[in-house]
């Protein structure tokens, strides 16, 4: 899945990648007693996670972040921006949608 999602824009790989992503996390968001939301709340919710996902890692945007910023081409490094970003959205998502 790791190479797969990265061979073009629109791969099943990708999509299964996103999928179970997706689905973890809404499932995680379930567990954690916001199970109170309309079921619009989830689908929304589940939409911008998996765009989310699916445009951090189908694009090239890592790359374009660590060259704009100057960062070291190591993989550990494209790894760790490329997690970063993940959590960022999920830190936005958490902080607009289930704090409200």
């Amino acid at each position: 899945m790791a190479k797969g999602k990265k061979e073009a824009l629109f791969t099943l790989a990708g999509a299964v990648h996103f999928s179970i992503y997706t689905a973890t996390i809404i499932g995680a968001l379930l567990l954690s007693g916001a199970n109170d939301r309309q079921p619009m709340f989830y689908l929304t919710f589940g939409a911008i996670v998996f765009v989310t996902h699916w445009l951090i890692d189908a694009t090239d945007g890592v790359e374009r972040w660590m060259r704009f910023y100057g960062q070291s081409r190591l993989e550990i490094v494209r790894m760790m921006v490329d997690q970063v970003l993940h959590l960022l959205v999920l830190l936005a998502l958490v902080v607009f949608f289930v704090k409200m």
